[in-house]
Order: structure tokens, then C-alpha cells, then sequence
């Protein structure tokens, strides 16, 4: 009795067991790369909870605080006449009464200067001569509060005056008109008693010596 080695089926043995072999041999690096997928994934979904954190906290004190946004100025140009030397007859001079309203619209108190005496925002006009040009101050006779009530003293020293919110003052001041071109009025105003001075402007309002 003879015994016939049948290579087929070895073969197809050995074949299974090197595939076997194979696949264990892949499965580590396969693990390793999931492995390196999902602490990618877990670091950019921990990066993303932490920037939408700080985003909301910044949010919320942002909501908290004053900002000169929440001030609203409000003015009333009107025409300076005066009477002509030689008539009796009132003719424009070119000059101009600027009334200001300046309201608290905000949720803590500000803190604006005002002239000895009196409690009317100190302001100044200032100018320029075409939209998008830099604003440039008025020299005199804007800046004299001997004229005007609530006209600044640029050598005074000025008191800085509390306004709750919800709270409002008027100013009054005298434009000459010249030179041509966008004016308006300009303040400066504080949050908190220690608080950094910022200068708001109102709207711009056209003025000619004409």
C-alpha cells in the first residue's frame, strides 16, 4: 500500500496560516493608526470646547461693560444772528449755536467734565475739510467759556461730573462757521471713576462762513 503526499492540501493549509499570520501582523499597525486618528480627534474637539469658552466668557463681559456706544449725543444747529452796525435789520453772520443733548444709554454710570460752576458736558467743535479726513480741532473762540456756558478753559482744570444710566446733560456751544466743511462736536467721557478718558464725537453737521 502506497501513500500519495497530496500537495494540494498542505499547501492550502500552510496558505491559511500565512494569511492568518498577515493579518495579525496588520492588525497592530491598524490599531496604531486608529489609535492616532482618535487623539487627533479628541484634541481638536477639546480645542474647540475651550475657543467657544472663552468666546462666551469674553461675550458676557463684554455685555457687562460700558463702552461709548452706549452714549447718545444728540444736536440742534441753529444760525447765530446778530444785529448789523449799520441797521437795525438781524442778518446771518455765518456763525452757529450748537445745543448737545448727551444721554446714558448704557447699563453702569459715566463720568464727564464740565467748566467751573456749571454742569454742561466740556466739549470742543472740531472739523474737517471732507469726509474721511482726520478731524482737527477749532482754535479760538470755541474753546473760551467766556462766551458760551459749558465752553472749555484749556488751562482749567475740569471736574469730572457722575451720570447714571438713563441719565442725560445739555451743552451749548458757539461755532464760528469757518472753516468750511463737516463739523461737530467732540467730549470726552469716562466709565468709572478710574477709568481711561475716551473722546466721542457726534454727528457731523455741514458749516460755512457764508
Amino acid at each position: 500500500m502506497t501513500i500519495e503526499k497530496l500537495p494540494g492540501c498542505f499547501a492550502s493549509g500552510n496558505g491559511t496560516r500565512g494569511n492568518q499570520q498577515n493579518a495579525l501582523a496588520e492588525n497592530p499597525k491598524e490599531r496604531k493608526q486608529n489609535l492616532k486618528y482618535a487623539i487627533f480627534y479628541l484634541i481638536t474637539a477639546i480645542i474647540l470646547f475651550l475657543a467657544n469658552r472663552v468666546s462666551t466668557l469674553e461675550t458676557g463681559n463684554g455685555n457687562q461693560s460700558q463702552s461709548p456706544s452706549n452714549l447718545r449725543i444728540d444736536l440742534s444747529v441753529s444760525r447765530k444772528l446778530e444785529t448789523r452796525r449799520t441797521g437795525s435789520n438781524a442778518a446771518s453772520a455765518g456763525a452757529f449755536v450748537v445745543y448737545l443733548r448727551l444721554t446714558n444709554q448704557g447699563n453702569q454710570s459715566i463720568f464727564y467734565p464740565v467748566s467751573s460752576g456749571t454742569n454742561h458736558p466740556m466739549g470742543r467743535i472740531v472739523y474737517r475739510i471732507a469726509p474721511g479726513a482726520e478731524w482737527k480741532p477749532l482754535s479760538t473762540p470755541e474753546l473760551s467759556p467766556s462766551t458760551t456756558p459749558g465752553q472749555p478753559n484749556v488751562k482749567a482744570h475740569p471736574a469730572w461730573v457722575e451720570m447714571p444710566p438713563g441719565g442725560w446733560a445739555n451743552g451749548e456751544y458757539e461755532d464760528p462757521g469757518s472753516p468750511a466743511g463737516d463739523h461737530a462736536v467732540e467730549l470726552e467721557v469716562r466709565v468709572g471713576t478710574d477709568g481711561k478718558a475716551s473722546r466721542v464725537l457726534s454727528r457731523a453737521y455741514p458749516a460755512n462762513s457764508n
